[in-house]
């Protein structure tokens, strides 16, 4: 672990490896402005540097130099983004001197990027760096330990990744019988209700109907009249029947000759 620490975090195995320096032997007041920001970087003073770095880049911004110098102050700040944007000038142009540095180098910036961001992209990325440095570097341990580094973490999180894909389709696949079965539950509290409103309904047309049976025949004032007047007539029409019955019998006892 110590070991890739000293490789990944680091960008050089003391503070001036790696990084191109700028001849000359003057003191700080004739010194140019990449050898001032050479000495900042060495003091480990990267803010510094990066200022000096990106003041001298804004002067010679084809300078494969500065781009790789200025590189490896962004890696040494955290911005690896823009380290990678840095060394990727150099190896856009294949600067026969400094791409094998370049490449490994990049390398180190997308693991960081990678294994910050738990992003396999840029682990993959960073496994082809590694390889191409390799290519360029045969007998470079640092490259092959940082290969074989980068590969079992990409593993590591792939399979993490294949673990978390399988519970969250479990999680899904719980989700979705959970909904089927409250949709059933639902669906027979909603029958039951309607049954029990049906049913309530039904009962209280039955009892509309008992009370209905059992309350008295009532009938209008006119139908009232139209009976009393019908009896009237039919009382009448009996009282004449008598009368003319009486008068049939006085008739009949006439004298017998």
């Amino acid at each position: 672990m110590a070991r890739s620490v000293r490789k990944l975090v680091s960008l050089a195995l003391c503070a001036g490896l790696f990084l191109v320096f700028f001849a000359g032997s003057w003191t700080d007041i004739f010194r140019s402005v990449p050898e001032q920001a050479e000495k900042a970087y060495t003091a480990e003073q990267y803010e510094k540097a990066l200022e000096l770095y990106q003041e001298a880049q804004t002067g010679n911004p084809d300078s494969d130099t500065l781009a790789y110098n200025l590189g490896n102050t962004l890696y040494k700040l955290g911005r690896f983004e823009e380290t990678a944007g840095q060394y990727g000038k150099i190896l856009d142009k294949e600067s026969p001197a400094l791409t094998p540095r370049a490449i490994y180098n990049m390398g180190n910036t997308l693991f960081q990027m990678g294994s910050q961001a738990q992003n396999q992209e840029y682990l993959k990325q960073a496994l082809e760096a590694y390889k191409q440095s390799i290519v360029h570097a045969p007998e470079d341990e640092d490259s092959k330990y940082n290969y074989e580094l980068t590969r079992r973490l990409l593993k590591e999180q792939q399979q993490q990744q294949q673990q978390q894909d399988g519970e969250k389709e479990k999680k899904d696949d719980k989700q979705q019988q959970d909904k089927q079965q409250q949709a059933q539950q639902d669906q027979k509290k909603k029958k039951e209700s309607q049954q029990q409103q049906q049913e309530q309904q039904q009962q209280q047309e039955k009892e509309q109907q008992q009370q209905v049976q059992q309350q008295p025949a009532k009938m209008s004032k006119e139908e009232a009249e139209r009976i009393l007047n019908a009896l009237m007539q039919m009382e009448k029409e009996m009282q004449q029947k008598e009368k003319d019955k009486k008068r049939a019998v006085t008739r009949s006892r006439g004298p017998d000759w």
